[in-house]
């Protein structure tokens, strides 16, 4: 029997008067639990307290580690520090956060401390380092390689430049891996960038290095020739030596820009003077001078 049914019946059969019955049925409703409200809510209030400097601290620390790869140290904590204690003010200087609940199905799943103007303030600090990145504010060590992040960009793109002909200034590496860093450039747009300028320098090649093939690994053939027929570590041989760059922009006779073919570029190898002094030039000449006595008959 429900509730409401119970207290009419009550009334009626005089167990108890209106008043009591009426009484008795808001009492019940209102101890009654609440069904829970499905799906996700957010609940915003302010509050006049902010959070303690070592919170704060540990958020530098976090962005810092993204950014930098290490710690704020002493003096950048007390640059910091006090900036982001002021985003923890209205306009009137008075102390406020703005505090975030989500529920989801009626249970609490999160509360985020934000700013006075409701930012979350991991993500206010991210947009200032990234200003100061961008500007130019980042330390190098001796190698002129920038910290942080950065850094690894900036090898990547000196090697990839390198691998294609490419010679990049550090200047240049330094301002590419900044602006990565700091979000406003893309690294493929760097890469594709340093594409071009090697399909420019190399015309015969271009559609093959658009494509994603790095001239060094078209140089290779070549390479290896050089290193056979000179006797050369090939690893001390790359595609900024003459020799190589000449056979990968070589004018063909019609005036066009070509390659050289291995045949042609192996011969005009042993017109190197450095050629004569090969295991492989001893063994030509050697070779050489024994046909010359077998066509006069002298060696069997």
């Amino acid at each position: 029997m429900a509730d409401e049914d119970f207290y009419t019946l009550a009334v009626k059969n005089g167990w108890m008067t209106q008043q009591q019955a009426d009484a008795a049925r808001a009492l019940t409703k209102k101890d009654s639990p609440k069904p829970k409200k499905s799906g996700t809510f957010v609940s915003t209030q302010t509050s006049a307290r902010v959070p303690d400097t070592l919170a704060l601290k540990d958020k530098i620390n976090t962005v810092f580690q993204q950014y930098y790869g290490r710690d704020a140290d002493e003096t950048e904590l007390q640059t910091w520090m006090p900036l982001m204690q002021a985003q923890y003010k209205d306009a009137s200087g008075r102390s406020k956060t703005t505090v975030k609940s989500t529920y989801k199905n009626g249970e609490l799943v999160s509360t985020d401390y934000l700013t006075a103007e409701g930012q979350d303030p991991k993500t206010w600090l991210e947009d200032q380092v990234k200003k100061n990145i961008a500007t130019g504010k980042l330390e190098l060590n001796q190698l002129n390689i920038p910290e942080g992040p950065a850094g690894k960009y900036f090898i990547a793109i000196k090697n990839f430049a390198t691998d294609n002909g490419i010679r990049l200034s550090d200047e240049a590496a330094n301002s590419y891996a900044r602006q990565i860093v700091a979000g406003s450039l893309d690294e493929n747009t760097v890469i594709n960038t340093l594409r071009e300028s090697a399909a420019t320098a190399f015309p015969s090649l271009s559609e093959k290095i658009k494509a994603g093939i790095d001239l060094k690994t078209l140089a290779d053939p070549y390479i290896q020739s050089m290193s056979n027929i000179l006797e050369l570590p090939s690893t001390s041989i790359d595609v900024f030596d003459p020799k190589i760059r000449s056979a990968l922009a070589y004018t063909l006779p019609d005036g066009k820009v070509g390659t050289k073919s291995i045949y042609e570029f192996e011969n005009d190898l042993r017109k190197d003077d450095r050629w004569q002094y090969t295991e492989n030039a001893r063994k030509a000449v050697s070779g050489a001078a024994l046909q010359v006595l077998r066509d006069f008959g002298l060696q069997g």
